[in-house]
């Protein structure tokens, strides 16, 4: 029972998966924001590492996806997961308990940690039962069909139905127990100096007061304080807390010992046998409730949320209609979410984008990012429709602070970043660039940009260079003359909506760049242009009057 794999089909051995090449994109790319982080509210998803997630397989990306569609068509199902998570942590820790030497307390938290198991096989296989049978509502996958197999073989063996019927037992005879009398004797100065058990009880201790005593009202109730219910932690000090401690756990344990004990061979043997089957599952749960509370979230938003049809490696395929953004959504800003198209042919695999300021070229990066490594974790992409290959590589050459630049120059450190990321760059992979050389000056960034383009273009790789270096898109013929050139390079325009009026559309579209940034019409809006300039100097000059007059 412990071989089986959630995430992987039966003839897949993960170990022989070709890995990716770098993670440096999933902290780039917010994919760790996106997927995990949103997860908090849950226990224990902030230590979820997606590195070893990700795939390059095509088979394991399809097999992954039918989960995820299972799960956010099944509500019910997917209800189940969430509330699975925390229990097989709990489950979890049992081992730490039974590591430890026999006490009450560690036998007690094994009980409960066992009941825990029960709900949760009983959880799964109560809703894998109601599931089954509307054959028209049930789960398609080959991965959650596996799971149903196991959770049924575990609920139906003879070993799962005699730990039920010992727990039930157990529950007899300890679940009544509400409270326990116990004796203190004090010393001369009222202190306690010993204590003992007188009785345990059925009902639980209720507070009362001295004047219902001296009344006689609910005399005969014993189980009526005479004074409030004082925590043990408060109103002690030091030694007399651990003392009186001391004195009721050796009490508790000498009562409860014998009963225990004779259960303990029963936890131990079923654990190690049994509750490890979650254990190994634990980090496939809890991506898979993460990836889907994603997507859920998403689509409450109203925004689309996809599942990409996969692609060989080889073919290089990845066409993305009404592409967006993720986290402009999930940060509530709505209004600038603008989607937009995204194909790689045999016209254009390198694309250089361009176009005014502030036109949505970075974002348009990102979101081609974000969904090419959403597709190689098996998860749905943010788009309307997606056809997509896995690469082998995601590489980032965005921008950094200055902290990072460790000694080097803004420039040098650049060049070293994006030499270390041509080191390792194929035509499997894909590269993202933004605003890459902007720290010099446009000829000499010209130059290097053009350098590394005519390479791009020979190593084959798919991706994106967001500039605004606009003499590169005039050179792109050039490029794909390279001797050798593997990958072709066209241009994107980001778009102007009402050029006069600088709004901007935030549309970005495969065409001839005109070679403006139409940065002027920014200056403009802040009165950045010498006419404006002179104006407010004299202006200045002037009494209030004479502005006033003027105005």
């Amino acid at each position: 029972m412990t071989g089986f794999r959630f995430l992987y089909p039966p003839e897949c051995d993960p170990a022989q998966e070709v890995r990716m090449k770098s993670f440096d994109f999933i902290q780039a790319l917010q994919i760790d924001d996106m997927v995990v982080l949103q997860n908090d509210r849950y226990r224990g998803y902030s230590d979820l590492t997606l590195e070893k997630f990700f795939s390059t397989d095509p088979n394991v990306l399809q097999y992954r996806q039918a989960i995820v569609e299972d799960l956010v068509e099944h509500p019910m199902l997917y209800d189940a997961f969430c509330q699975s998570v925390a229990a097989i942590q709990n489950v979890t820790d049992l081992r730490k308990v039974l590591s430890s030497d026999f006490s009450v307390d560690s036998a007690l938290s094994a009980v409960r940690y066992l009941e825990m198991y029960e709900e949760l096989v009983d959880l799964f296989s109560d809703v894998f039962t109601k599931l089954e049978q509307d054959v028209a509502s049930d789960i398609r996958s080959e991965g959650m069909k596996g799971f149903r197999q196991l959770i049924y073989e575990v609920s139906h063996s003879e070993e799962y139905q005699h730990l039920k019927r010992e727990m039930a037992a157990t529950g007899k005879n300890f679940g009544y127990l509400k409270s326990v009398t116990i004796g203190i004797n004090l010393d001369d100065n009222l202190r306690p100096k010993e204590a003992g058990i007188i009785s345990v009880n059925e009902k639980a201790f209720s507070a009362g007061s001295i004047i219902d005593k001296l009344m006689k009202h609910r005399l005969n109730d014993r189980q009526v304080m005479m004074t409030p219910l004082y925590p043990l932690q408060k109103g002690l000090h030091g030694e007399e807390q651990k003392a009186l401690n001391y004195a009721m756990g050796s009490a508790l344990q000498t009562i409860f010992e014998k009963p225990l004990r004779s259960f303990e061979p029963l936890i131990q043997n079923y654990y190690k046998a049994n509750t490890a089957m979650f254990a190994a599952l634990l980090d496939d749960i809890r991506f898979l409730t993460a990836g889907v509370k994603f997507i859920l979230d998403m689509r409450d938003r109203g925004f689309e949320m996809c599942r990409p049809k996969i692609c060989p490696v080889e073919e290089k395929v990845c066409e993305l209609k009404q592409v967006y953004n993720p986290m402009l959504a999930m940060r509530g800003v709505e209004k600038t979410v603008v989607s937009n198209e995204f194909v790689l042919d045999e016209k254009g695999r390198f694309y250089l984008v361009t176009g005014p300021n502030h036109g949505g070229k970075s974002i348009f990066a990102y979101s081609v990012g974000m969904a090419q490594a959403l597709c190689q974790l098996g998860l749905f992409v943010p788009a309307y429709q997606a056809k997509m290959s896995p690469v082998t590589g995601i590489f980032t050459h965005f921008p950094v602070s200055d902290e990072n630049n460790y000694g080097k120059g803004r420039l040098e450190s650049e060049c070293a970043r994006l030499s270390e990321i041509l080191s390792q760059l194929s035509e499997t992979d894909m590269l993202l660039m933004d605003e890459s050389f902007s720290s010099t000056s446009g000829l000499e960034a010209g130059y290097i940009a053009s350098e590394v383009l005519t390479g791009i273009g020979v190593i084959g790789c798919c991706g994106l260079f967001v500039t605004h270096i606009h003499d590169l898109p005039m050179k792109v013929s050039e490029y794909n003359a390279y001797p050798g050139n593997r990958s072709k390079i066209d241009n994107l325009v980001a778009q102007m909506e009402d050029v006069e009026g600088g709004v901007r559309s935030y549309r970005i579209q495969r065409t001839t760049p005109d070679g403006l940034s139409y940065a002027r019409d920014i200056a403009a809006r802040y009165g950045l242009n010498l006419q404006e300039i002179c104006q407010n100097a004299q202006g200045e000059k002037s009494s209030p009057e004479q502005k006033l007059c003027e105005r």
